[in-house]
């Protein structure tokens, strides 16, 4: 590897920036350019890619240019380091065009800035920046996008750079840590395995994914129409939208969900891969979303998932979740919402033909209330086929005949 210098000198804006891609890569850049854009941040062959080849688009603020071993994009280490999938990476030593990148106007740029490259690169500074507000930007030339900056598409997780600046993830609730709470094991659901099944017949636990979201006050509406029950794996602080704590409307659409008898859970304050991550971060992810539900709701959840459903033995995470007193709760039926945001119908075809041929006598499904479509059009038609059959849609607790006094725990301080 070398060590290429750029000087970079200060004015007013930054109207291009051009990079040399290594030679040697030259012949990947059609088979890239000929393979889709991800439009759901999905990509490769593998798990969560589903085949569909997509290459990730460095361009997304919720993306990254890599492509990880679940087929997720991101920028990472957990997307860019070991098992990811390069063939469908808008790779390590690939630039961003500076059309695309994030506004830097009254950013800071150091005078010198070191860049590590598999090959010479050249900088091409036409109007370079004024020196304020921010701490420095770091050009992308090396392993993803690399900017500083203050605006949503800097700081937003689950894939802000936490290593290297503030992101989402660094705020922490108001109140006393729920870190040394005692933590019995509540009930008779297991704290040891995995969940992915029910063990009460003729329901489907219906299930949603990072909200709370706008669109969660119109899938509550649905339920209540419905007299259907759901739990909510809500993340706490990610995608930008604020503290769930003090970012109306939050507050008041998670006071509404246990007012009406649905089930809250966890999914992490900030949606980072459990698994990839070290653990004295996985307890702060846990106990800073315990914080911000306690401070809405008055006690916090024994139920979590894991974001990407990432949550390893081997890594230590199924200790630390045990530890801190959560079951582990993944699903049967994936109805692949997040895959169809704009194309709903593929997920409703999947509904439809589960409910409708499979064995099974109870089903425990996953969607997201952060795709509006899942909210305003699989929802209903999904619950009509519930009906239909006789069945009833209920919370991971009622599925697991969990009693709702083992749902939650309360903060001791």
């Amino acid at each position: 590897m070398r060590i290429a210098f750029a000087r970079l000198i200060l004015a007013s804006s930054w109207a291009s920036v051009a990079l040399a891609r290594p030679t040697e890569d030259a012949d990947l850049y059609p088979i890239l350019k000929s393979r889709a854009l991800t439009p759901d941040n999905t990509c490769g062959n593998l798990f969560n890619g589903n085949n569909n080849n997509y290459t990730c688009n460095p361009q997304s603020p919720y993306g990254g240019p890599c492509c990880s071993q679940y087929g997720y994009c991101g920028s990472t280490d957990g997307y860019c380091g070991t098992g990811c999938q390069p063939d469908f990476a808008m790779a390590t030593t690939n630039a961003l065009p500076v059309s695309a990148a994030p506004s830097l106007v009254g950013a800071e740029i150091l005078p010198i800035i070191a860049v590590e490259a598999a090959s010479p690169v050249s900088v091409t500074v036409v109007q370079p920046l004024a020196v304020r507000g921010m701490a420095h930007v770091v050009l992308p030339l090396a392993t993803n996008d690399g900017y500083c900056g203050t605006a949503k598409e800097y700081c937003t997780d689950p894939d802000c750079q936490w290593r290297f600046g503030t992101c989402d993830s660094s705020q922490t609730p108001a109140g006393a840590s729920t870190l040394d709470d005692p933590r019995p094991l509540l009930g008779q659901v297991t704290y040891d395995d995995d969940i992915y099944a029910c063990t009460k017949a003729n329901v489907v636990a219906l299930t949603y994914d990072d909200g709370p979201y706008w669109s969660t006050n119109q899938l509550l509406d649905v339920l209540k129409s419905y007299g259907f029950k759901a739990t909510f794996f809500m993340t706490g602080n990610n995608l930008h939208k604020g503290s769930i704590d003090t970012t109306e409307p939050w507050p008041t659409i998670i006071k509404r969900m246990v007012d009406e008898g649905h089930q809250v859970a966890s999914h992490t304050w900030s949606h980072y891969n459990l698994t990839n991550i070290p653990s004295d971060m996985r307890q702060q992810q846990m106990v800073k979303n315990e914080r911000a539900i306690a401070n809405i709701i008055g006690k916090y959840p024994t139920y979590m998932r894991p974001p990407y459903s990432q949550c390893s033995r081997e890594s230590g995470c199924w200790a630390d979740m045990k530890a801190l007193g959560y079951h582990r709760v993944y699903f049967d039926l994936d109805t692949q919402d997040y895959l169809n945001p704009d194309s709903i119908q593929k997920s409703k075809d999947i509904v439809q033909r589960i409910l409708g041929t499979g064995g099974a006598p109870d089903y425990l499904s996953i969607q997201h209330d952060i795709v509006n479509q899942s909210v305003a059009i699989l929802s209903p038609y999904y619950f009509d086929l519930i009906k239909a059959k006789g069945w009833k849609g209920v919370t991971a607790g009622e599925c697991l005949e969990d009693a709702p006094a083992n749902w939650y725990r309360t903060p001791r301080g």
